[in-house]
């Protein structure tokens, strides 16, 4: 496929394996593991700042222009009216929605799902969601992503890039099968190889760079990428599918992850693995089961609901400490000035940010990993003055919560209890959610109403409710069933298997982790 997704043909170095391709270089292997400058050369338009922060990405105002339409942003709930309470009325509510000191008080979540880590890995996932790699020329042609743009699918391209053949320079020059990573940075600290003027890390979405969290992370997934190639190698599998085979298992277990370990951690067990959205039967594939999120266009093309960019999958903002603990060197500011003791990106990684994972996901089950805050109505108080970085324009506001709760009425939102309606759940009153202001014409704004709803018993800030874990759930789900690459397209009953996975049919980030070598020295 090119960048809209239209059949193109494969070269002899980077070719997309068709199913029976792939299928035929799996059978080579053993059964036990298949049962189951920094920019790059092509230019591409830069997403204005981080996913973390709500940035502006290209196509997202699609739906305030035309309710219907779909490109690279689309509405779920195309018959809904926006919702367009005053700007005054928008800013008002967002300044209530921080925390009033920075004390740390969620120490431990009661039933032990929510992990610090998943705020990153969240954020790992939105960034390979929203990787745009059109080409410049393009974007600048199609501002509103109609026509040239590539479907949305959480398929590593962020990692990836375009292969090998395209992009070598984010590939090991000695083996352009394997993933760039250098054993020694400037800190003699494993990382991502560097620009040596600007520190920046060689990878083809920049966002990965951000933080020190996300970029550890990607080399973790950079490092798995490579260990797989190793094994496949170790199997005697030819050469040439050498480098396709591993891309697509890494692939496959990451997305086996997002669905089988992140959703389930904040949506509930109710919707996916074994729920009413993505259901796993005994021998058979998984029954999906999507009411709402229905692309409308002509070619079936998946488009990313702004009800899921916009809203629901905000809830992660939510999540986000002041500060972290990445080791035994004690705790580390999310922002703080350049060089400092806090979790900027953009530079080497210091030997004492280096992370052992286990202090936040569940590495070790006789270490107590230490939890995200509560998803509720209050952000830490770094996010209400974001750092200049973190806002580029057009947008120079510094308030998360003043941004996000503008951005809902500048792309159309419908209001939460709209949304509730049209899902024939139970609608929360403004009494409920604490807004008593009349000018709310008894409507809420879609984040907020999301975030309420999750902060109110039974969910009591531990998973999403009804509005947001559905729409996540079926955005998340909707977007691999529809990926011409993933395992729920290619081949719907496939399973990670050992010695890739722990058991047959297990497959958390935590074992990511492991296979690649990436846990950390404890």
């Amino acid at each position: 496929m090119d960048s809209q997704d239209r059949p193109v043909e494969p070269n002899s170095h980077d070719r997309r394996f068709s199913r029976r391709g792939f299928l035929a270089g799996a059978a080579a292997l053993s059964a036990g593991a298949m049962v189951g400058s920094w920019l790059p050369d092509v230019a591409h338009a830069q997403e204005g700042g981080s996913g973390l922060h709500g940035a502006q990405l290209r196509g997202m105002f699609l739906t305030s222009k035309d309710r219907l339409a779909e490109g690279r942003f689309g509405a779920m709930f195309k018959r809904l009216p926006a919702y367009a309470p005053s700007d005054d009325l928008l800013t008002g509510l967002a300044n209530t929605m921080v925390e009033p000191d920075t004390t740390d008080v969620f120490l431990a979540a009661p039933n032990g799902r929510l992990k610090a880590g998943f705020t990153f890995i969240g954020q790992f996932i939105d960034h390979d969601i929203t990787f745009d790699h059109t080409p410049l020329d393009q974007q600048l042609a199609d501002p509103d992503a109609t026509v040239n743009f590539r479907t949305p699918r959480y398929d590593l391209d962020s990692v990836y890039g375009r292969g090998p053949a395209s992009e070598p320079q984010f590939y090991d020059p000695a083996d352009l099968a394997k993933l760039r990573v250098v054993a020694r940075n400037a800190n003699d600290v494993e990382d991502m190889a560097r620009d040596s003027i600007s520190g920046r890390a060689i990878i083809p979405d920049p966002r990965n760079d951000e933080n020190l969290i996300i970029v550890q992370l990607h080399k973790a997934v950079a490092k798995f990428h490579n260990q797989v190639v190793d094994y496949l190698r170790s199997q005697g599998l030819r050469p040439e599918w050498v480098f396709e085979t591993a891309r697509r298992l890494t692939r496959w277990h990451y997305q086996w992850a997002v669905i089988h370990d992140f959703l389930p951690r904040f949506v509930g067990d109710g919707l996916v693995p074994n729920g009413t959205v993505y259901k796993e039967v005994a021998g058979k594939p998984p029954v999906i089961n999507l009411n709402y999120y229905k692309p409308t266009n002509r070619d079936g093309r998946p488009f990313m609901p702004v009800e899921f960019a916009v809203a629901a999958y905000r809830f992660g903002h939510s999540l986000i400490r002041p500060f972290y603990v990445l080791n035994d060197t004690g705790v580390v500011d999310v922002f703080g000035p350049e060089g400092g003791r806090n979790l900027n990106g953009g530079r080497p990684i210091p030997s004492e940010l280096v992370i052992v994972w286990k202090n936040i996901l569940p590495v070790d089950p006789t270490f107590p990993a230490r939890p995200p805050r509560k998803i509720d109505t209050k952000l830490s108080i770094p996010l209400a003055t974001l750092p200049g970085s973190a806002v580029p324009p057009p947008d120079p506001t510094r308030h998360l919560a003043v941004r996000n709760n503008l951005r809902g009425k500048r792309v159309g939102l419908p209001s939460g209890q709209q949304v509730a309606r049209a899902m024939r759940v139970n609608v929360l009153s403004n009494t409920q959610l604490e807004l008593t202001d009349p000018g709310w014409g008894g409507e809420a704004p879609l984040w907020f109403y999301i975030l309420k709803e999750a902060e109110l018993p039974p969910y009591n800030g531990e998973q999403l409710g009804p509005v947001g874990g559905r729409i996540m759930a079926e955005t998340l789900v909707g977007l691999l069933q529809r990926d011409p690459n993933s395992y729920l397209y290619l081949d719907a009953a496939w399973k990670p298997a050992p010695p890739i996975a722990p058991t047959t049919g297990k497959f958390e980030f935590v074992d990511l982790l492991k296979y690649a070598r990436a846990t950390g020295t404890p």
